[in-house]
């Protein structure tokens, strides 16, 4: 993957408007799969017309899609990672019209994705404010709640101080109330997004709390807040929006985090696994 296109999807003179930065963040995403796509096919991911995808190429200096592609093939070095081999018997599938192998194959394109964004450096920082932060903050909304509380389960297993907030109280204080000058607040959202999420995320930076957010490639405001942004695809399946792509970042993250804190992880889990046996909640081994 070229870092020099990387830069310039991220410049803010090619990221002005909504539609730009929709297309900027679809081509960044799918950068692995670029050959493989035209302008239509951008242009259908993105929701906008063949022409505005056209005119955002330009700006970006290329003539078209197939100068970009011709750049990516000059500059691309080639990775395991990055030589995916195609599973021959979905592509049958997906050509005979059986529509689970198609969203089999998509959610492994995407979860292919996420090992790039665990080299990032928004990646070890993110990791590394989790680890040292005396309390960390889980929030999220509507389908990812559920993904989100035990996200903060997880985390919970591993380091103390870990919670999840539901915000009914309606002031978020435990967050915001500057108690605590080494906060840290885990956002998640996706497209729709919630309402709250983009006033937490600016109120818990006002209140010096470290913010990871955690979003997909359909958030316009991710990189205008001051916050850590890990963005995955978003959902494009034809049938259903999925959680498997968040699900599999945020097990890499706990399983990143544990490699982090060492051997304070043992002590902890020793520590609860005798407080479950203690109140009995799991049968004996």
């Amino acid at each position: 993957m070229s870092a020099k296109i990387i830069e310039r999807l991220q410049a803010p003179d090619v990221r002005q408007t909504k539609t730009d930065i929709l297309i900027a963040n679809y081509i960044e995403r799918n950068l692995a799969e670029l050959p493989f796509e035209t302008a239509k096919s951008i242009a259908h991911g993105v929701g906008v017309s063949q022409m505005t995808v056209g005119r955002y190429l330009r700006r970006l200096g290329y003539d078209g899609l197939e100068e970009l592609k011709r750049e990516m093939r000059q500059s691309q070095s080639r990775t395991a990672w990055q030589v995916r081999g195609r599973i021959d018997r979905l592509q049958d599938d997906i050509k005979d019209g059986r529509l689970l192998a198609e969203v089999i194959q998509q959610q492994i394109d995407d979860l292919s994705s996420i090992y790039d964004i665990t080299l990032s450096k928004a990646w070890k920082n993110a990791i590394t404010e989790v680890a040292t932060a005396e309390e960390v903050y889980v929030a999220a909304w509507q389908n990812v709640r559920g993904v989100a509380q035990y996200f903060a389960y997880q985390v919970g297993y591993a380091r103390p101080k870990a919670t999840f907030v539901d915000g009914l109280n309606g002031t978020y204080a435990e967050i915001l109330d500057g108690s605590c000058d080494n906060r840290c607040l885990v956002l998640l959202d996706v497209r729709r997004f919630a309402a709250k999420a983009r006033p937490l995320a600016e109120e818990a930076a006002k209140a010096g709390v470290k913010v990871i957010l955690v979003t997909d490639d359909a958030c316009v405001w991710a990189r205008e807040v001051d916050a850590i942004p890990l963005i995955i695809p978003g959902a494009r399946g034809p049938l259903w929006d999925g959680a498997a792509t968040i699900v599999a970042l945020l097990d890499l993250f706990v399983a990143n985090l544990v490699v982090e804190l060492g051997d304070t992880v043992n002590e902890r889990v020793d520590r609860l696994t005798n407080l479950q046996d203690r109140f009995g909640d799991f049968e004996a081994d």
